[in-house]
């Protein structure tokens, strides 16, 4: 099945794809905001990764968004990668049933 769509990005959707796995995979795993500083994100070693310039224990949404990125985009490729292959198979019975 071709994916290809109409996208401004330069690699096709299978490609760009690759391209976002390499670069989750460059990450480690555990990322959270640090206790007591909703404005501090760290790794599972507890090493600074990002700094939002807040201190205290507020809630700050885009902290949780950082924190929780890598896990949920392995997630969300993981459920692109399944869609794709149920497609591909769907389409490769389409196309058995259509041969003579």
């Amino acid at each position: 099945m071709s994916r290809t769509a109409d996208s401004p990005h330069p690699l096709a959707p299978g490609d760009r794809l690759d391209a976002i796995e390499a670069r989750l995979n460059a990450v480690p795993d555990g990322w959270r905001q640090r206790d007591g500083d909703a404005g501090l994100i760290e790794d599972g070693n507890g090493h600074p990764v990002a700094v939002l310039g807040t201190s205290g224990d507020t809630r700050l949404p885009l902290g949780e968004w950082l924190a929780t990125a890598p896990a949920d985009t392995k997630w969300l490729a993981q459920q692109l990668r399944h869609a794709w292959e149920q497609l591909d198979r769907l389409n490769a019975r389409i196309d058995d049933t259509d041969s003579p």
